[in-house]
């Protein structure tokens, strides 16, 4: 690949960003029609524009189809952008809210929100999740700042690898003792097939928030991407850059795992294509990334109906199929260099 192409991306970011709009949008009208009851675009149709509360495929679609497949897309491009955040605040290629705990820690504030609020609602349960996942963010950026392991891309990701495995056996432990265990065990499994319509309107202010916030640090985010003294040189105040991107992170994914579960390696594999299509500028990546985020979480929800119907394998399950080779390839190869 010639330097330009490496500098500008494979085809751009205006050809990625309507690839992905495209085939978005065929993913999002096929996702409402799939599953175990099989519903024409006609019918999608009228119960978008003509609703009818006597049609049983009209109340599918607006009880269940529709904000399962909002969510869907809401929590790929929330993922999605958080891995582009951290990527680019740790300078780190497997940097992602999976890899590094963060999902693990919002996990955690999830079941402690279960044992002391049990009837809280969704804002309540996002908060809890925001501090399991601030919890795990302070852990990661203490051991990137003071130890050997947190100096090598892969020596972070082991960490966050241990976090991971601590927040889950702590996570277990409390569901055991509080009785809580198949709650925890259905969210655990990573998918949206239980969203109705008032949770996909609790998740729509926390996902504009954290994507807002994200698309205005885009350009600061980028001169953080060239290294410390650079952004400096450029003008960039670092710990700024680094709390306010760390805020989309919590933001994004605390509201994304309190609705979905640990949806695995999202944040890891679509910055990275992004980057490959669209080049490294952050302007660029972050909104491409919100595209590519969402086309991968629907698209991954419409397989897990079509694995083995009329029965679902979580989304999470078919995310992780495609994340783990992608992580195995980037800790032996790009992943293991410095």
């Amino acid at each position: 690949m010639s330097g330009r192409n490496r500098r500008s991306g494979v085809f751009g970011a205006g050809m990625t960003a309507g690839l992905c709009f495209v085939l978005l949008g065929g993913a999002l009208a096929l996702s409402l029609c799939v599953g175990a009851k099989k519903i024409t675009f006609s019918e999608l149709a009228g119960a978008l524009f003509a609703f009818d509360p006597g049609n049983k495929n009209h109340v599918i679609l607006r009880t269940l189809r529709i904000p399962r497949t909002f969510a869907a897309a809401a929590v790929g491009s929330s993922l999605a952008v958080s891995g582009s955040l951290m990527q680019a605040a740790t300078r780190n290629p497997m940097a992602s809210p999976s890899v590094l705990g963060i999902n693990a820690g919002a996990g955690l504030g999830l079941a402690l929100a279960m044992i002391v609020c049990p009837a809280a609602s969704f804002n309540v349960t996002v908060l809890f999740s925001f501090g399991g996942a601030g919890a795990a963010a302070g852990i990661i950026f203490l051991i990137a700042a003071f130890s050997r392991a947190g100096s090598t891309p892969v020596g972070l990701a082991l960490a966050g690898t241990a976090i991971t495995a601590l927040f889950h056996a702590v996570s277990q432990a409390l569901a055991m003792f509080f009785n809580i265990s198949q709650e925890l065990t259905f969210w655990n499994a990573g998918g949206i097939s239980g969203v109705r319509p008032q949770q996909a309107a609790m998740l729509l202010p926390w996902t504009a928030a954290g994507l807002l916030l994200a698309l205005l640090m885009a350009g600061q985010v980028s001169l953080l991407s060239l290294g410390e003294e650079t952004a400096v040189g450029l003008g960039g105040k670092i710990r700024r850059i680094r709390f306010m991107s760390m805020a989309a992170v919590l933001i994004l994914t605390g509201s994304s795992v309190a609705i979905a579960g640990p949806i695995s390696f999202v944040g890891l594999v679509v910055p990275h294509g992004v980057r490959f299509l669209a080049g490294a500028d952050y302007r660029k990546v972050i909104p491409c990334s919100v595209l590519g985020g969402a086309l991968l979480v629907v698209a991954a929800d419409i397989i897990s109906r079509l694995i083995h119907p009329p029965f679902e394998t979580p989304a999470g399950a078919v995310t992780a199929l495609i994340g783990v080779p992608f992580f195995i390839w980037l800790a032996s190869g790009k992943g293991g260099r410095k």
